[in-house]
């Protein structure tokens, strides 16, 4: 299938800036994203309602997408070196928004207020990880997760340490896909790093804690693209 993404020969995603080097792209919305990032965890918005995604989506690359904010319109796969190539399973584009409610669903009928710390935590994990394995956008979906589970966090009584989730970048986002793999999650590790990151632990204390999962080591983990299936 054709991808309307990206520029006619090439994987480079159709930009604001007209950037047709992925480098200088990437450098670009690394720096557009970051800025708006900052200003978005100032703001003393309630972003509270999984669809809200959406909306923070939009705030972080409109600089950068003219589709910021919207839903995809193709289904896309990614190679996980974790999974040895394989990809997860996101989402059919025509179920997004249906998939979404029915997360949404969950966390209004989970009384959350009778859970303890652990029970919350697992709780997130499995929300956090169902909104990311529905992966609404064509890309930037990570990034848009990790603020939403920032507000989410706050909304359920718990303070998320940004900056710790931020300097375990790879480990969160290996973690995110090691439980989002249908009847055969492992939430474990996505559990592991939001204890951390709400315990106030130091980046010393967890250097090697969030190096590995299964054995693979995530700090060989490269960022690469989407592609249409």
């Amino acid at each position: 299938m054709m991808d309307p993404y990206v520029y006619e020969g090439t994987g480079i995603l159709i930009n604001k800036a007209g950037l047709k080097d992925q480098k200088k792209l990437d450098d670009f919305e690394s720096t557009m994203v970051q800025l708006a990032m900052i200003k978005l965890l100032k703001d003393d918005e309630v972003y509270s309602s999984v669809t809200d995604i959406f909306a923070i989506h939009e705030l972080l690359f409109q600089e950068v997408y003219s589709w910021a904010g919207q839903k995809r319109t193709v289904n896309i796969i990614k190679n996980e070196p974790i999974l040895d190539g394989m990809s997860v399973t996101y989402s059919d584009r025509s179920n997004i928004e249906s998939d979404l409610e029915k997360i949404q669903a969950v966390i209004e009928n989970t009384d959350w207020k009778s859970l303890t710390l652990n029970e919350k935590l697992a709780k997130t994990a499995e929300i956090i990880s169902d909104i990311w394995k529905v992966h609404a956008f064509r890309e930037g979906n990570t990034r848009a997760v990790s603020v939403f589970l920032h507000y989410f966090m706050k909304k359920v009584g718990l303070t998320l340490n940004d900056t710790f989730i931020s300097t375990h970048a790879k480990y969160f986002r290996n973690a995110l896909v090691m439980a989002s793999l249908g009847e055969y999650r492992e939430n474990q590790y996505l559990e592991n790093i939001l204890n951390g990151a709400i315990a106030d632990k130091s980046s010393r204390e967890s250097s090697t804690e969030y190096r590995t999962i299964k054995g693979y080591n995530v700090d060989n983990y490269e960022h690469n693209y989407h592609r249409t299936e």
